[in-house]
């Protein structure tokens, strides 16, 4: 059984907790972003560094009732809330340090996380087994 699969809980109410949450470990800025065609997601502001996690909306096909999409996707806020106290307690008790655990989700000047813009290089790099130049600092 998943996590929070049969969770009642909101959405808006899960982002809320969230938002508490961050704020409760030092988090002075907070968004939140929606799109009908990609789900959600949240950003925050943390020492300096933009930090973007996306909720995608499940995918429809999948489910045999709207009922069933709308409590995995409710499932989904729940799970990024679980994950996120988790991380930041972590980092709170110096086991983790807050860049590793999200460098992925940092974001970059031109708005793209770490993740989206170093994804197809690394991609690249395992096709061709090599190193790409890309990646090599000071090259």
């Amino acid at each position: 059984m998943s996590y929070a699969q049969t969770t009642r809980v909101p959405v808006e109410r899960s982002r809320a907790e969230i938002e508490k949450t961050l704020m409760r470990y030092g988090v002075n800025d907070f968004f939140y972003g929606r799109s009908a065609e990609r789900g959600g997601g949240i950003g925050f502001k943390y020492k300096g560094r933009v930090i973007k996690i996306g909720v995608p909306l499940p995918n429809k096909k999948e489910y045999d009732s709207e009922q069933k999409y709308n409590q995995e996707y409710r499932r989904r806020w729940r799970v990024l809330l679980l994950a996120l106290k988790a991380i930041l307690e972590l980092v709170d008790a110096g086991l983790v340090s807050f860049e590793d655990e999200f460098l992925a989700q940092t974001c970059l000047p031109d708005g793209r996380t770490v993740s989206q813009y170093y994804q197809p290089l690394i991609e690249e790099a395992v096709e061709q087994g090599k190193m790409p130049k890309a990646l090599l600092p000071g090259i």
